[in-house]
């Protein structure tokens, strides 16, 4: 089955989408859409994208557009994959998928009333060394997973006007790079039973450093880190009951993972990643008549985006 995309927006992460879609055979990308018809044409110009739209109802309103990728900033996620799925469109957003939980369960409950597909665009959910080192871990081979230290920080200029640090551009460490670390923990472990949290919120008003420990009931640990302003690991460590798996920098998006053993070491190489196995399962469950991902649910979306509203507010608090 043949689909046709459309992009909603044209910075970084619209361009890396592009690149990466040159992997998936049969559908193809038919326009972009921006606020701006000049960065909707240089874009389409450059990335040899057919059609260029000058506003977001420009391209919910392309009759020949079946699934939009919704690549814009943090706050205009909600807005702009319910005016695509009111439009008929079904819908891929780039995480997080929104601000809020408040304005998750919105997008969801639209998806639910419109029957159109909708779904957070976490990568690392898809990418071949993550769901192999997952199939295994659930297998038991390792045993029980005792901890997880995981690791996003990074040093970055602090402008007031970027949208790292503005808070009206959906600025904080947390939901840019700080749900890769929870997503994992969540997605081995599911939800924990006691957290923790310490951080640092910076002069303009957003979160630039996230410290969370969490417990689980069975005993298992987790120490997840994340920041924007000072240069972090960037590594991913599970320790089980009969072997260490590591994942070197950048955890999120690597090929590569060394796991030690009473049988030795294996490091471990997988296919690349890239945003276009997460296109596959959009395929998939759009074809199957799906509103939702089971690989990556609407309610996994909202209970991690409920996580993350519980640790904003007690970082606020502090």
């Amino acid at each position: 089955m043949k689909f046709r995309w459309g992009i909603a927006g044209t910075g970084r992460i619209a361009r890396d989408f592009v690149r990466d879609f040159a992997h998936v055979e049969g559908s193809s990308i038919v326009a972009v859409g921006s606020r701006h018809l000049d960065s909707a044409a240089a874009f389409a110009a450059k990335l040899s994208v057919p059609r260029a739209h000058g506003s977001i109802g420009d391209l919910a309103a392309d009759p020949e557009v079946d699934i939009v990728y919704v690549a814009g900033i943090h706050p205009v996620h909600r807005s702009q994959a319910i005016e695509f799925m009111r439009a008929g469109k079904h819908v891929l957003v780039e995480k997080p998928m929104a601000m809020n939980s408040t304005e998750v369960e919105d997008i969801v409950a639209v998806s639910r009333e419109t029957g159109r597909f909708a779904m957070e665009a976490m990568w690392t959910r898809f990418n071949p060394l993550h769901v192999e080192l997952k199939r295994r871990l659930d297998s038991g081979e390792f045993g029980r997973i005792v901890s997880i230290d995981s690791d996003f920080s990074f040093a970055a200029p602090r402008d007031p006007a970027h949208r790292l640090f503005d808070p009206a551009k959906g600025g904080g460490a947390l939901l840019d790079v700080g749900i890769y670390p929870i997503t994992l923990a969540w997605w081995l472990l599911g939800r924990p039973d006691d957290v923790s949290v310490d951080g640092r919120i910076g002069p303009t008003g957003v979160d630039e450093e996230v410290s969370m420990r969490m417990r689980w009931r069975n005993d298992a640990v987790a120490h997840l880190t994340c920041g924007s302003t000072r240069d972090g690991e960037r590594t991913s460590t599970i320790e089980c009951e009969s072997a260490t798996l590591h994942i070197p920098a950048p955890a999120h998006s690597s090929a590569t993972a060394e796991i030690r053993s009473a049988n030795g070491v294996e490091n471990l190489q997988c296919a690349p990643p890239g945003l276009h196995h997460q296109v596959a399962e959009v395929h998939r469950c759009v074809g199957a008549g799906l509103t939702e991902s089971p690989r990556m649910s609407h309610g996994d979306s909202m209970a991690i985006s409920t996580f993350m509203d519980d640790v904003l507010r007690s970082l606020h608090s502090i």
